[in-house]
C-alpha cells in the first residue's frame, strides 16, 4: 500500500523548491487542516510551530491517497483532509474527507442546498406583503424592505448556484484525474 510521501511546501534547499513542481500528473497531495479552523496540522494532528514547516503527503494514486484521509479522519476525528491534484491549490480540492460525525456540515451538502432554496423562498415570500402594504399605503420603508427581500432571496439563489457548479467542476476534474490515472488522458 502507498504510505505516501511526505514533504514541505516549499524547500529553499531543495530543486525545485515549490511541492507543485515535484508531483507528477497522476499523483495527488494531501493537506491535513483542523476541521474547524482550517489551519495546516501534522498528520499527527497538532498544529505546526512554523508557517515554513507545513507538509503535504504526496500519493501515487487517488485510491490509496483516499484510503489514507480516511483513516486520519477515523483516528482524529477534528481533522479535514483534503486532496488536490498537480494543479496544486489553483484549483479547489478533488475531495475533502471528514468524520462521517462532521460530514452533514460540510456546505456542498444537500442538506445545505435545500436549506438555501427555502431561505430563498422565504424571502421571497415575504417580499409579496411588504410589496402590496407598500404600494397600497404609500410606504416607502415597505417598498424598501420588499425589493431587498427580493435582491436576498435571488442572493441564496446565486450562492445555491455557484456551490453547484462548483461541484460539477470538482467532480469532472475527479474524474479526468482519475482517466490520467487508468491512462486514458
Amino acid at each position: 500500500m502507498d504510505g505516501g510521501t511526505e514533504i514541505r511546501l516549499f524547500d529553499p534547499r531543495r530543486h525545485p523548491p515549490d511541492w507543485t513542481d515535484l508531483i507528477r500528473p497522476t499523483e495527488c497531495a494531501v493537506f491535513l487542516k483542523d476541521r474547524t479552523t482550517s489551519a495546516s496540522v501534522t498528520p499527527a494532528g497538532r498544529p505546526y510551530p512554523d508557517p515554513g514547516e507545513i507538509t503535504c503527503v504526496v500519493f501515487r494514486c487517488l485510491d490509496a491517497a483516499q484510503r489514507y484521509c480516511e483513516a486520519r479522519v477515523r483516528a482524529l476525528p477534528h481533522l479535514r483532509c483534503e486532496i488536490y491534484d498537480a494543479q496544486g491549490l489553483l484549483h479547489p480540492p478533488l475531495l475533502v474527507i471528514v468524520h462521517p460525525d462532521h460530514q452533514r456540515k460540510e456546505d456542498s451538502s444537500s442538506q445545505w442546498s435545500r436549506r438555501t432554496r427555502l431561505i430563498a423562498l422565504v424571502f421571497l415570500l415575504a417580499s409579496a406583503p411588504l410589496l402590496w402594504v407598500g404600494v397600497n399605503k404609500s410606504s416607502d420603508v415597505a417598498i424598501f424592505l420588499a425589493i431587498n427581500c427580493i435582491f436576498v432571496a435571488f442572493r441564496f439563489v446565486y450562492w445555491n448556484f455557484g456551490v453547484k457548479r462548483r461541484e460539477s467542476e470538482r467532480r469532472r476534474r475527479l474524474e479526468e484525474h482519475r482517466n490520467r490515472e487508468r491512462g486514458d488522458a
